[in-house]
């Protein structure tokens, strides 16, 4: 199920929130892929920049209505180090 809201949330461009390590995170995400057997999201985190998250660790994830459009500064489609990407803006 994360991963399909997650998918969805990439292609609809809609920001994210969840728990993570204790902590709520609002999130812009752009990739999802398989790294090292582990599904992982990269996203623009606000006042944080770019992070990485292990999706088995994140809690209460939902989509929101809120929407971003130009991607942040420093994101480049493709350049990965993931094994495999499974959906990126």
């Amino acid at each position: 199920m994360s991963e399909t809201l997650l998918r969805q949330a990439i292609r609809d461009r809609r920001v994210i929130e969840f728990r993570y390590h204790d902590e709520h995170r609002s999130v812009e995400p752009y990739r999802l892929g398989v790294d090292g057997g582990r599904l992982r999201l990269v996203g623009w985190q606000s006042r944080k920049g770019w992070r990485s998250f292990h999706v088995d660790e994140m809690e209460e994830l939902e989509a929101t209505e809120r929407t971003f459009l130009q991607p942040r500064e420093g994101y480049v489609r493709g350049d990965s180090a993931m094994d495999r990407i499974l959906a990126e803006v």
